[in-house]
């Protein structure tokens, strides 16, 4: 089955729970693009382009007040991958899910005595890319 092929600029969307976490971005998430292609003016992504983003989030859990942390791309799942091109690196689709990480950098703090915080420990969550361009696909 073929899809969209991801180019710079395109739009990442989160969902919203991280295990038990509820993360926010603080800004649009944007992939950008270092392959040697382009389409309609935009380098298209490649495999890695998704490992050198990362965004700043904050977070929520009932009875605690609020932390902040950085959310990346983990990894992508097998309908996000081209499964072969002529050269240079495989270039990345829209796909399903991709798996998301949200690592806490500031961690949420309990409202009421003992006031403890939230661990430092990284949950994982999903994320998917919006298509900005729907006339390449691949796969």
């Amino acid at each position: 089955m073929s899809s969209f092929v991801v180019v710079d600029g395109t739009v990442l969307v989160f969902e919203p729970m991280f295990g038990q976490r509820q993360v926010v971005l603080s800004e649009p998430a944007f992939i950008s693009g270092h392959g040697e292609a382009t389409i309609n003016e935009r380098r298209v992504c490649v495999m890695g382009d998704e490992k050198c983003v990362q965004w700043q989030a904050q977070y929520f859990i009932p009875g605690y007040a609020p932390g902040t942390g950085i959310v990346s791309v983990e990894a992508l799942d097998g309908s996000q991958m081209a499964p072969c091109v002529t050269s240079g690196a495989p270039l990345i689709l829209m796909g399903q899910r991709l798996i998301a990480r949200f690592a806490p950098t500031v961690p949420a703090t309990m409202n009421a005595p003992p006031y403890s915080p939230d661990p430092i420990a990284p949950s994982m969550g999903h994320g998917r890319f919006m298509p900005p361009q729907t006339l390449v696909s691949a796969g």
